[in-house]
């Protein structure tokens, strides 16, 4: 597949309901190089995921891993600097907090 088609792939696969997308650089039989897809999904779109895995790449097959997840609480809040308010996020997990400004905010304030 070209840079161009894998791209769209990736889009059509985060529109089927995909947390994660990503590629990596890879050596297949006789050394030729390739590219992997990994995708990371929750159950309830796996359906969605694999048909669109299957529709949009040139892929004929397949595999899958289940795995669980241990997810940090999380809020959203909002914080005033200067008269501008900046949108954070609070996790926390047992005695574990950590709170980060929206990066999107950051490049508005800072501009």
């Amino acid at each position: 597949m070209t840079g161009e088609e894998l791209s769209i792939a990736m889009e059509k696969i985060f529109e089927a309901g995909a947390l994660d997308v990503y590629f990596t650089p890879i050596f297949m039989k006789k050394n030729r190089p390739a590219v992997k897809l990994g995708v990371i999904a929750k159950k309830s779109n796996l359906d969605d995921v694999i048909y669109s895995i299957l529709k949009w790449t040139s892929t004929i097959g397949i595999r899958m891993v289940d795995l669980n997840r241990v997810e940090m609480e999380r809020k959203k809040d909002d914080v005033e600097v200067d008269g501008k308010k900046i949108n954070i996020k609070i996790s926390s997990y047992k005695d574990i907090r950590r709170i980060k400004a929206e990066a999107e905010d950051i490049k508005k304030y800072i501009s």
